[in-house]
């Protein structure tokens, strides 16, 4: 797979993707559970930017390649949690996060976890 960017390139696509999941949330008519899951990866997304190795890091705490592990993992939780938290039955939530994970995997594998930069 083809990778786009290494440290700074996925920092700002991390910085562009926890405010546009909080509009899409809203803007999907998220409510309730989901929205509330939805609340809490924008969180979780703003937390690992944050505190990660990279050149926007604020707090430099978490190894880029441990970010990578943390995202991936993220992803199957994304896959999974429309039925682990009880609202697979509202479609339009189902889809979301089966979306958001879908988005999150193609991020993850355009991003180059040994760079450097």
């Amino acid at each position: 797979m083809l990778k786009l960017w290494g440290r700074r390139g996925h920092a700002a696509v991390d910085y562009l993707t926890a405010p546009a999941l909080y509009v899409a949330a809203r803007q999907t008519h998220l409510r309730g559970t989901p929205l509330r899951w939805a609340d809490v990866f924008v969180g979780l997304i703003l937390l690992a930017v944050t505190t990660t190795q990279t050149p926007f890091g604020l707090i430099r705490l978490v190894p880029f390649r441990w970010h990578g592990r943390l995202e991936l993992a993220s992803v199957v939780v994304q896959l999974v949690l429309p039925w682990w938290a009880g609202f697979a039955s509202d479609r339009r939530a189902q889809r979301f996060f089966l979306t958001f994970a879908l988005y999150n995997f193609l991020v993850w594998c355009a991003t180059d976890w040994k760079s450097e930069h």
